[in-house]
This record gives structure tokens, sequence and C-alpha cells, in this order.
């Protein structure tokens, strides 16, 4: 039974990748339309009706897909594990029709989920194993020092809201909003304006302390520890290109000390052979 439902050549065309492409293509020209206000509320009740039939094909794949391979081989496939966690967050839009739509926090809600089905085209961007694999690996190299920027932005953040909040509380009002501010001061963008303000509105040697202090902030934090985090990044990224490179070099330091090895042995072959006919040499000699 199992073996004619995966050999049916309707179930094979529904999963096939040509029509996922083509659903997925659709279903986000929907989503993007939608996003027009004007178009959303002339077009709307033409739009919702593909995007409900795209979530529910999305649903009908991942099942033909348990049905041929069974749980264990579709859950043995990153992509179907990936694809089957965006229906499984998609499929409360399935509820829609049946839900109050004066529930603005619940369809909010149900709009994200909707947009997630956007993460399948990664599926088929060219030499896509290669590319999430880098990814992967320069994420694990990378989590460490991201762990340590935060903790730097939490130490700086806490020190700001105890110099600054009274003379800016928008910016430095408590921890949360301090660690925000100074998350921005990290990214360098603007970082000037908040340093000015508080000097505006506080004592000349207040001024001088944020300028300085923000200065530091953004040459350890901004400049150094981004550059920083951004080069391991990408040298992970390239590790495979970097690596075979290694891996010649050492393939041809090896062969390099093989010969070198063979020229010495060689060497020492050729000497011991001359001390030996020199000796013959000799003995004649003295004979004579």
């Amino acid at each position: 039974m199992e073996n004619e439902f995966s050999e049916n050549k309707i179930l094979k065309f529904l999963i096939s990748e040509k029509l996922v492409m083509l659903i997925i293509v659709i279903n986000s020209l929907v989503l993007f339309l939608g996003a027009f206000p004007d178009i959303h509320k002339i077009y709307k009740h033409y739009l919702f009706p593909v995007d409900y039939v795209c979530t529910v094909y999305f649903v009908i794949e991942a099942i033909i897909k348990i049905k041929m391979r069974t749980w264990k081989g579709y859950w043995s496939s990153g992509w179907c594990k990936f694809d089957f966690i965006i229906v499984l967050i998609s499929t409360p839009m399935l509820l829609a029709p049946f839900l109050n739509t004066e529930e603005f926090a619940l369809i909010l809600i149900l709009r994200i989920g909707r947009l997630f089905r956007f993460f399948k085209l990664a599926k088929f961007i060219p030499n896509q194993e290669k590319l999430w694999t880098g990814i992967k690996r320069a994420l694990a190299v990378s989590v460490g020092f991201l762990i340590t920027l935060c903790i730097y932005n939490f130490i700086l953040a806490i020190g700001a809201a105890y110099l600054f909040s009274d003379i800016d509380p928008d910016n430095f009002g408590d921890p949360l909003i301090s660690i925000y501010s100074m998350f921005k001061v990290f990214t360098i963008e603007g970082w000037y304006e908040i340093p000015d303000t508080i000097a505006e509105n506080s004592t000349p040697f207040m001024g001088f302390v944020a300028r300085a202090y923000f200065v530091f902030t953004v040459l350890t934090g901004g400049l150094i520890g981004l550059s920083i985090a951004n080069a391991v990044f990408v040298d992970e990224m390239v590790a495979d290109n970097t690596s075979s490179l290694e891996d010649k070099v050492d393939s041809m330091r090896i062969e390099f000390k093989h010969e070198i090895e063979d020229l010495k042995l060689q060497n020492k072959i050729e000497r011991e052979k001359l001390l030996k006919d020199l000796e013959a040499l000799i003995n004649s000699k003295l004979n004579e």
C-alpha cells in the first residue's frame, strides 16, 4: 500500500519542486501586494482566498511527504524539519475564517506566522547546502564573542543608567531602556546625538563626561567589537576555501619533506661511496 502511495504520479506532482516553487512565488506575491493598504482594502476578498489555499497546500505537502517517507525518514532531513516548523507556525491562519476579525492582536500574530513562509524560498538558493553549512559553522564560532559583546553592552548600559538617567530619562531612564540605547550606540549610526543631548541639558563637566563615555563606547564596542565579530564570522564563512588551501600547503610541505629526505639519503649514500672509493685508492697506493 505504501509503495502504491509513493509511486502515485499525482502525489509526486503535488510535492514536486517546480510546483512548490510556483506556490511559494504566488504566496509571496499575494503577501507582498496585501501589505499595500490601498490594494489590501480593494482586493482583500481576492487576496485572502489565494493565501488561504497556499496555506492549505503547504499542509497537504507536508502530510504527503510524511506518508511517503514515514515520520522517521521525513524528520531525518534538515530541510523537512525546517519546512515542518514553518508550516506549523503558519497553520493558525487556517482558523482565520472562523475567528472574530476584531481581535486585532490575534490577527496580527496570524499575519506574522504567514510571513515565515518566505523562508521556504531558501530551499532554492544555489549551493544552499554549502551556504547554510558555512553560516552554521560561523554562528557556532561567533556565539562566544557575541555573548561577550552582550555582557559588555550590559555593563556600559548600567553605567550609563547611573550617570545619565536624571539628565536623559528617555534614553537611560531604566536599565532596559539603557541597554537598548547603548545597543544603538554600538551600531555607530547617529551615536553623537545622545551625548550632545546630554551636554545641552547638563553642566559642562557632565557634558564632557558624556562625550568621553560615548566616544569610548563607540571605539571599543562599535568599531573594534563589531569589526572583530564581523571578521570572525566572515573568516568562518570562507573556511572551506581557506581549509582547501591549507590542505594543499600541507600536502606540498609533506611532499617537499619527503624529497628533502630522499636527497639527504642519496647524498649520504654517495658520500659513503666516495669515502669507500677514496679508501680503496689510498690502500692501493700504499700497497704499491
